[in-house]
């Protein structure tokens, strides 16, 4: 009987880690190890059309009606670049701004406008026109960050665009 018992405890032990970790997957107990605060885009974008090739740049299309959301995004335009340090000339910001003429004066960062094609496919991204977007050098849309309501909301969401831009810089062997 010593013997059953044995074999028993022996099992249940190189068994029960197993039958956790499965559990554990199963049930999504588990964070991955995710560290990107942005929205990734699973479907590839292709922006060829954009200025400062060979650049990481951050993208936002400026709406026809600047509100605070806006204002947000652009002044987080003007300081992520400033903020990323000695690192800055790799990192440039761009505005996209309709052909149609609106008051863009006042904006410190590079404008650039598009055609409508190129406004159908800004439009068409997950978040729209009302995120900012990480472009890589080799011109390829990867991350977004939509632009949340709240200052608080608005500080974590820069901290984390920063955060994940200085991470992209750093492991690119491009840009």
């Amino acid at each position: 009987m010593k013997g059953k018992k044995a074999l028993i405890l022996v099992t249940a032990i190189f068994i029960l880690p197993v039958v956790a970790a499965k559990l554990v997957l199963e049930f999504d107990w588990y964070s991955r190890g995710v560290t990107n605060k942005g929205e990734l885009l699973v479907e590839a974008v292709n922006t060829d059309w954009l200025e400062e090739n060979g650049q990481w740049r951050l993208v936002y299309t400026l709406p026809s009606d600047c509100d605070a959301l806006c204002e947000t995004a652009l002044f987080q335009l003007t300081q992520i670049p400033v903020a990323v340090g000695r690192e800055q000339e790799r990192v440039s910001s761009i505005v996209l701004v309709s052909d149609t003429p609106s008051d863009n004066k006042n904006i410190e960062v590079r404008q650039q406008s598009m055609d409508a094609q190129q406004q159908k496919t800004m439009a068409a991204l997950p978040y729209g026109n009302d995120a900012i977007y990480i472009v890589d050098p080799l011109n390829n849309l990867i991350l977004a960050y939509p632009i949340p309501e709240g200052k608080d909301a608005q500080i974590t969401q820069s901290k984390g665009l920063l955060s994940d831009l200085r991470k992209l810089m750093k492991m690119s062997k491009v840009g």
